[in-house]
């Protein structure tokens, strides 16, 4: 290997091996990055640390390395936790961070993904409008982009939603929605979770078979799929549509079940609600004791949690069998209770209206922010395109203007030819006729005269010879010679330049040269209309060279008897129509003839703009036409 070659060889490894590095290194880095993704959102509702930790670690990485996909996918992460931890303005503030970007990327799905985070932070905060907006935005996104899976989830989210606006007539249908999807895609665990959903909406509905049926149904699916944890819900159900049903010991039965699995997984609001559902069973069964238990049980738990709802239902409950019992001291105080329990509430509830309206404000004007920089962002590509645009159509005109000189030019070039070549024929008839002129002038002034004195000169000398004489005779003869070589010298000189053509025009040339030729071997009819004044001298000599060689022709070739010849000149030009009777002959071997005859036909007529046309067939005859157009 010579030195050169060598030393090149070491300088381009290092780059080689340094490109395939850093896309090993980058292939990597983003291998990484889906890693930590698919950890945060895992550790969300599990290990909150975590969750930030590894949402936090892909954020730093995707912006230093300029990832705008990872970015956002890090920002909606974030969001996702700070949701969990319940710091909704944090994760609004991260979610519409992510949105913007998605929007920037143009990747639907991932806006679809942030309406679908923004509606259930809104949701939580019992912020009904917003949230439904963003919900639906998201179902019409999913729906567009055919993504099945995440169709169901947001159907279930709207269920939810309406659900707890308490428009159950609004809920079945995305339920039903979310179930016949989850069945479809074979998801047999989110299916179940569905049933359990329905059952519950079934019973508000007061469609209690129905709430048996899904109830039931989800509780063996859960229990086959090890769902224990969410199985006690679907028995708690079921308990609720048989005491809808008038079933109470069936009833009695499923709740009990449910009572024992939320007690298993220590689910204390569950505890609290299924004992005070069991209260009203064992009250319709008859069991005085078991109601108070069960009521003064959930009422504990409640307490301890800070269940609300349950707090008050319960003391509602205690208050109605304390009076059943007369012990309207006990039932007055839990009356108290309950109204107390009652107004906290709607007073929280006043607070917390407050609180989302103010912080709904701060989120709308941090979204008409966000909008002004998107329009802006909008505007600025909106003004590149039109510059590229204009450059195009600049471009495209400049061609376009390249294309029109050209094919000028090369047009003007081809008349400028076109027209050298006219003028160099025009100029070469010319001189032909010019030469013409001069011969016929001088056969008839110089040939002419001498050949004239000759005849004078022998007839005169034909008077001093005698009769029948030898000498006479050979006189008589030369004489003879002499005047047949005149009259054929005056033809000669007729034909190249007639005189008729010279003092008295184009019709009486022709009518002078027809007379020639009628006679018992062909009849010659003869028609001229228009030609009154005479044309231009070009004009006229084209004709009459083309005519004479037409008719001289049909003469010589088409075995012709009958001939007839028009001339015509009206507002369009000039027509002269030819027609015989004669053997024609096929017109499609018409370049087969040798004879100039045709061609000078042809070439003299092109230089006025005039066309030849000629019809003709083997037996039929030939027309021929010339047309000269009026340049008037």
């Amino acid at each position: 290997m010579p030195l050169k070659r060598y030393i090149l060889s070491l300088y381009f490894i290092p780059i080689l091996f340094t490109l395939v590095l850093a896309q090993e290194t980058n292939a990597n880095k983003t291998k990484d990055l889906k890693v930590w993704l698919d950890r945060a959102f895992e550790f969300r509702y599990s290990d909150l640390d975590s969750s930030f930790y590894y949402g936090y670690q892909v954020l730093n990485v995707a912006q230093k390395s300029n990832l705008k996909d990872f970015e956002s996918d890090a920002l909606r992460s974030i969001a996702t936790s700070f949701q969990a931890k319940g710091d909704y303005k944090q994760a609004l503030d991260y979610v519409f961070q992510s949105m913007l970007i998605a929007k920037e990327l143009k990747d639907r799905l991932k806006i679809a993904h942030c309406d679908n985070l923004i509606g259930m932070i809104y949701d939580e905060q019992g912020d009904f409008i917003q949230a439904l907006t963003h919900y639906q935005d998201a179902y019409e996104s999913y729906k567009i982009l055919g993504n099945k899976e995440w169709l169901a989830m947001i159907a279930t989210n709207l269920g939810i939603l309406f659900k707890a606006q308490g428009e159950y007539h609004k809920v079945i249908p995305y339920y039903r929605e979310a179930y016949a999807i989850y069945t479809d895609i074979d998801r047999p665990v989110e299916a179940a979770f569905c049933e359990t959903n329905l059952g519950s909406i079934f019973y508000y509905t007061q469609q209690y078979d129905s709430c048996v049926y899904y109830s039931l149904k989800a509780e063996k699916a859960l229990a086959k799929y090890n769902y224990l944890h969410i199985q006690p819900s679907a028995l708690c159900n079921a308990g609720l549509g048989y005491f809808g049903l008038g079933k109470f010991n069936d009833a009695q039965k499923y709740l009990e079940k449910a009572l024992a699995g939320h007690r298993k997984y220590e689910s204390k609001k569950e505890i609290a609600f299924t004992l005070i559902q069991l209260s009203k069973v064992y009250d319709k069964l008859g069991f005085d004791k078991p109601v108070f238990e069960a009521l003064l049980e959930a009422k504990q738990i409640a307490g301890k949690i800070g269940s609300s709802k349950e707090i008050m239902d319960a003391s509602q409950s205690l208050a109605s069998y304390y009076e059943k019992r007369s012990d309207y001291q006990r039932a007055f105080s839990e009356y108290i209770n309950y109204n107390a329990v009652k107004d906290s509430i709607y007073n929280r509830e006043k607070m917390q209206a407050i609180t989302n309206y103010q912080f709904q404000y701060e989120t709308e004007k941090k979204e008409q922010q966000i909008e002004i920089l998107s329009r802006e962002t909008a505007i600025q590509q909106l003004k590149l395109k039109q510059g590229t645009l204009w450059l195009i159509i600049i471009a495209g005109a400049l061609s376009a203007a390249s294309i029109m000189i050209y094919l000028w030019q090369n047009r003007r070039k081809i008349r400028i030819e076109a027209q050298l070549q006219r003028d160099a024929a025009q100029q070469v008839l010319q001189a032909e006729e010019r030469e013409r002129r001069r011969i016929a002038t001088d056969l008839h002034d110089g040939v002419g005269q001498m050949l004239s004195v000759a005849l004078l000169n022998l007839n005169q000398s034909l008077e001093d010879i005698p009769l029948n004489t030898e000498v006479r005779k050979s006189a008589e003869k030369a004489y003879s010679l002499l005047s047949e070589s005149y009259d054929e010298m005056r033809s000669i000189s007729h034909q190249m330049m007639p005189n008729a053509l010279l003092k008295a025009g184009l019709a009486s040339s022709i009518r002078e040269f027809v007379e020639k030729i009628d006679g018992p071997k062909i009849k010659v009819q003869l028609d001229i209309i228009g030609l009154g004044d005479r044309l231009d001298e070009q004009t006229e000599t084209i004709l009459y060279r083309s005519i004479q060689e037409a008719v001289n022709n049909v003469v010589k070739h088409a075995g012709a008897n009958k001939l007839i010849l028009q001339l015509i000149k009206d507002e369009e030009g000039i027509t002269v129509t030819i027609e015989d009777n004669g053997k024609g002959f096929d017109t499609q071997k018409i370049a087969q003839f040798n004879g100039i005859g045709l061609r000078n036909i042809f070439s003299r007529i092109a230089l006025i703009n005039g066309t030849v046309d000629i019809d003709s067939a083997p037996g039929k005859g030939t027309l021929f036409v010339i047309h000269i157009p009026d340049t008037n």
